[in-house]
C-alpha cells in the first residue's frame, strides 16, 4: 500500500507543477468534495475518528481556497466565495457536533458546483492570459495534500 501511495503522491505532485492556478483551485474543491464524501461514509458506517479526520481535511481545503482569495481584483466575486466559505466552515463544524448528514451533502454538493464553475472557466479562458482566468483568486501553487488513507485518487491531470 505504501508504493501506491507514494506513486500517487508523485503523480499530484507531477500535476500540481504543470496545472494552472484555475485547475488547482479546482483540485482544492475535489479535495474538498472527496472529504465531506469522506464523511458521510464515515456517519453511515459511525466511525467517528473517520468523520473527524474527513471534516478537518475539509477544513484545510476551505482554508487554503479562503487564503487564495484576492478581494482586491476579484471583486463581489472574491467577497461572495469567501462568505460561501466562511459559512461552510461553520456550517459543516455545526453539524458535525450534531451528526448531521445532510448539511455534509448539502456542501458536497455545493462545492460539485462551485468546481464545475471553474472548470467552465478554465475552459472558456483556455489559452488566455493567467490574470484574465484567475482574477477572485491569488496564485495558488499546490492544494493541501490527500488524507494518508486514501483508497483512490481523485486527481487528474
Amino acid at each position: 500500500m505504501a508504493n501506491h501511495k507514494n506513486v500517487a503522491s508523485a503523480y499530484q505532485q507531477f500535476a500540481v507543477r504543470g496545472a494552472t492556478p484555475t485547475a488547482i483551485t479546482g483540485m482544492i474543491y475535489e479535495l474538498a468534495i472527496n472529504s465531506l464524501h469522506r464523511a458521510i461514509r464515515a456517519i453511515d458506517e459511525d466511525k467517528i475518528e473517520e468523520r473527524v479526520k474527513a471534516t478537518n481535511k475539509f477544513f484545510a481545503a476551505i482554508a487554503e481556497l479562503r487564503s487564495s482569495l484576492d478581494f482586491e481584483r476579484g471583486g463581489q466575486i472574491a467577497r461572495r466565495l469567501g462568505g460561501i466559505y466562511k459559512t461552510a466552515r461553520s456550517d459543516v463544524f455545526a453539524a458535525g457536533i450534531k451528526v448531521d448528514r445532510k448539511v455534509f451533502e448539502k456542501y458536497a454538493s455545493l462545492f460539485s458546483e462551485l468546481r464545475e464553475a471553474w472548470r467552465k472557466v478554465e475552459q472558456d479562458h483556455a489559452g488566455a492570459p493567467a490574470a484574465a482566468v484567475t482574477a477572485p483568486i491569488r496564485t495558488v501553487t499546490a492544494p493541501p495534500p490527500e488524507p494518508e488513507d486514501t483508497e483512490r485518487s481523485s486527481w487528474s491531470a
